[in-house]
């Protein structure tokens, strides 16, 4: 589990070398991610449930790759609660897809973080199936997707703060709609 963490961070280091942007993270285009449309989302959450994003169209979703080994992912974390708490009521719901870890260890860095499982949707990835299919390209990663059911926007890096113009201009315009 340690290698994957560093083949992750290697990767992080790498993308960065590639796209000085996204120490500045932004919305882009999914096309520049080379994802055309939403690929399928089934994955069971902590609580051993089914989730399949195709029940919340109508929502605007935010689709977040994370693990707990990454401390960008760690720190981004509170911003995704927040933005659930601030956006839920008018239709957001964010996901936070973990991979590759198990159960336990996602317990531990939620209650170490004082967290409740709750707080957001988190669902397991454990064969990074679901983050390949998305073409995602490092973590963390989100991905916007309007009521449509279509990937809007891509975010490379850490939301690190949810109350700026760039991350809630995207998410507002996309719930007016």
């Amino acid at each position: 589990m340690q290698a994957r963490g560093m083949i992750f961070s290697l990767l992080f280091l790498l993308l960065t070398s590639i796209y000085p942007n996204i120490s500045q993270a932004q919305w882009h285009s999914a096309a520049t991610q080379g994802i055309t449309q939403t690929p399928p989302l089934q994955l069971k959450n902590l609580a051993g449930q089914d989730f399949n994003l195709s029940t919340y169209k109508g929502k605007v979703i935010i689709v977040n790759f994370w693990a707990s080994w990454c401390e960008p992912c760690r720190e981004e974390f509170d911003e995704l609660i927040y933005l659930q708490e601030k956006y839920g009521a008018r239709g957001l719901k964010v996901v936070a897809i973990n991979l590759g870890e198990m159960k336990p260890r996602i317990t531990q860095f939620l209650k170490g973080s004082g967290i409740p499982e709750n707080a957001i949707e988190i669902v397991q990835d454990r064969n990074s199936t679901i983050y390949k299919t998305w073409k995602a390209r490092g973590i963390p990663t989100s991905f916007l997707v309007g009521k449509n059911g279509k990937i809007e926007s891509v975010w490379i890096g850490s939301i690190d703060n949810a109350d700026s113009d760039e991350v809630k201009a995207k998410i507002e315009a996309l719930l007016r709609q």
